[in-house]
């Protein structure tokens, strides 16, 4: 039955999925966070469920290189695409699971991003990936995970189904305390947390974060910063 599910979840990002992506996703998304990214000197970094690339914009001058890996042909063939049109020479993608590229690279990554991946994976597989990028990370090295907040009130809307509708691709968004707990299960004992405003319009709406009692409840995205 998992196999179904994550087969079913796979047949979703396929051409049409890639190219709504491509149209509705701003590079603010991504390059907002970059002012909490600490990179060592000539590190290697890796992009789990790199989608389409986005993020190396953000960092491919502060590596040495960068690795992408999806297992959506289609988002590897435009990830691609963004490489050759951008000129950027340190960065090569890779089309297969994470688990398949982590066990040929123990130990070789300085830092790891999940950028809105989480949200997509059930609890069994996203534990397994998890465990999978610990083992991929140098001693020290980070894993910088952003995904959306389960209790931020839009979120619990579309789980009740109150006027939003979930997305049919989110199947597991999560908790602080979810996320903690899996990164915990997979070797991830020192983190630091972020709650941090949407990208889209909705962060006009942060400054409510702060009330007491109800200010959790606008708190949209969850960013942690995990070291192994």
């Amino acid at each position: 039955m998992a196999d179904d599910k994550a087969k079913s979840l796979q047949n979703l990002y396929e051409k049409e999925y890639v190219e709504k992506f491509e149209t509705d996703q701003s590079p603010f998304r991504i390059s907002r966070l970059m002012q909490y990214v600490s990179l060592p000197k000539d590190s290697h970094v890796a992009d789990f469920g790199c989608g389409n690339g986005m993020l190396l914009a953000c960092i491919h001058n502060q590596v040495r290189t960068y690795s992408g890996v999806d297992f959506s042909e289609c988002f590897i063939i435009e990830a691609r695409k963004r490489q050759t049109i951008s000129g950027i020479s340190n960065a090569e993608f890779f089309c297969e699971s994470i688990e398949s590229f982590c066990s040929r690279n123990s130990d070789t990554f300085d830092a790891g991003f999940v950028m809105d991946l989480a949200e997509h994976v059930y609890d069994p597989e996203w534990a397994g990936i998890l465990a999978a990028i610990h083992r991929s990370l140098k001693s020290g090295g980070k894993l910088y995970l952003h995904t959306p907040n389960a209790e931020f009130f839009l979120e619990m809307m579309k789980k009740k189904n109150l006027i939003f509708h979930q997305f049919e691709e989110h199947v597991a968004v999560r908790h602080v305390s979810q996320n903690i707990q899996l990164l915990e299960d997979a070797g991830f004992f020192k983190y630091k947390i972020k709650m941090l405003p949407h990208y889209n319009i909705l962060r006009s709406l942060h400054f409510l974060s702060f009330i007491p009692v109800i200010g959790k409840y606008f708190k949209a995205r969850i960013f942690i910063i995990a070291e192994k």
